[in-house]
């Protein structure tokens, strides 16, 4: 009898475990960025429910409190941007980069007021969003087309809306930002847009990490099924069918209950390229485009004096299961 009650308890047990399994939610981080509007996409048009995941994506109203949740295990994966991760991978957070998604392409921005002379801006200070590799790549490689290196100038890192309030009132003359903020700063503070990510294709990859230690515990399975929801999330996005809905999912979860005009929609999409499926196979593939720009990036660390801590593609990236998830 004894061994028949301790066997129906294991088997309960394992039963208890295997529904704490199955009923785990995954928590991914955003912000308020019209690139990762597909994560709210996958959430609220139930993508990921039908792939059998099921997933909670909170957006956040700053990079650093991104950041911040990501180093905290407040949650399990992060889509922001790849320099990003590198930044506090050098700080001494173990993180491994899953996926690029898309690249900012114009609609991050270095605004300055129209009477800056860049010839004179040595020693002056400049304001950035984030002081991480993901800008301060993006900031050299303008200031160096002026003949001026990023150790000429003193970077201050502000929020987005705190960034362009102090622009709007005179307080810093040149700011690194992205819209909606960006377009705040040229339309209030009569900033003119000195140049764009655009203006280096490429110079600003975005998409999903996770700590080292959190992405070991989920299982694989779970973790392609993932990067699916994306991929069915971005097919949907580009259908210009899916227009209106769009509208709202953007209005009310990723830019949390804001008002965006059509006009608004449509200048925040042509400034971000997301990528198609055949794009993200060619960019996460061995050796493809994301390897490439880390090594870039390390070149630039490394050139700057920045490189806190050496790295290669292969310590801090693995987009098997994204590659998985395009097949």
């Amino acid at each position: 009898m004894k061994h028949i009650l301790r066997t129906l308890a294991v088997s309960l047990v394992s039963l208890a475990m295997a529904n704490m399994a199955e009923a785990r939610t995954y928590k991914i981080g955003s912000i308020q960025w019209i690139a990762f509007g597909p994560v709210n996409v996958a959430e609220t048009q139930g993508l990921w429910k039908k792939l059998g995941v099921d997933v909670e994506v909170t957006v956040y109203g700053s990079n650093q409190e991104l950041n911040t949740a990501l180093e905290n295990k407040k949650i399990d994966i992060a889509i922001d941007m790849i320099g990003s991760w590198v930044g506090m991978y050098m700080d001494g957070v173990p993180l491994t980069i899953l996926a690029e998604t898309d690249w900012s392409n114009g609609g991050d921005k270095i605004i300055a007021k129209p009477d800056v002379d860049f010839a004179k801006i040595k020693g002056q200070k400049l304001g950035v969003y984030l002081d991480k590799p993901s800008v301060t790549f993006f900031l050299s490689k303008f200031l160096g087309d002026k003949g001026v290196k990023l150790s000429d100038v003193q970077l201050v890192e502000l929020e987005p809306q705190t960034m362009a309030d102090n622009f709007i009132q005179g307080r810093l003359p040149v700011i690194v930002n992205y819209d909606p903020e960006a377009l705040r700063a040229e339309r209030e503070g009569k900033g003119i847009v000195a140049a764009t990510s655009a203006t280096y294709p490429g110079v600003i990859p975005e998409g999903f990490v996770a700590r080292t230690d959190v992405v070991k515990e989920i299982p694989k399975d779970d973790l392609v099924k993932i990067m699916k929801g994306w991929v069915e999330a971005v097919k949907w996005v580009k259908d210009p069918a899916n227009m209106a809905a769009l509208k709202t999912v953007l209005n009310e979860k990723t830019f949390a209950g804001a008002k965006n005009s059509d006009d608004d929609i449509k200048g925040m999409l042509d400034s971000v390229k997301i990528h198609t499926a055949d794009e993200q196979k060619a960019r996460n593939a061995a050796g493809g485009g994301l390897e490439t720009y880390l090594t870039e990036l390390n070149a630039f660390l490394k050139a700057n004096n920045l490189l806190k801590k050496d790295f290669t593609a292969k310590d801090i990236l693995d987009t098997t299961a994204i590659v998985e998830a395009l097949k």
